[in-house]
């Protein structure tokens, strides 16, 4: 996918952009490559948590 930068384009508010990357958040601190938040809301594979289903 090409970035292209329109001249007639709209900026987008925060809940705009939250739908074009699936409502996912960036974890990953940038300068020390770690998760910042831990949770199945997160975009990174390595930061997202799913627990285990319990077992009958």
């Amino acid at each position: 996918m090409k970035n292209k930068n329109l001249d007639n384009g709209k900026k987008l508010n925060k809940k705009e952009l939250r739908t074009i990357t699936g409502g996912l958040l960036q974890c990953v601190d940038l300068t020390t490559g770690l998760c910042r938040i831990v949770g199945a809301s997160c975009a990174e594979r390595q930061c997202r948590y799913v627990p285990d289903p319990l077992l009958p």
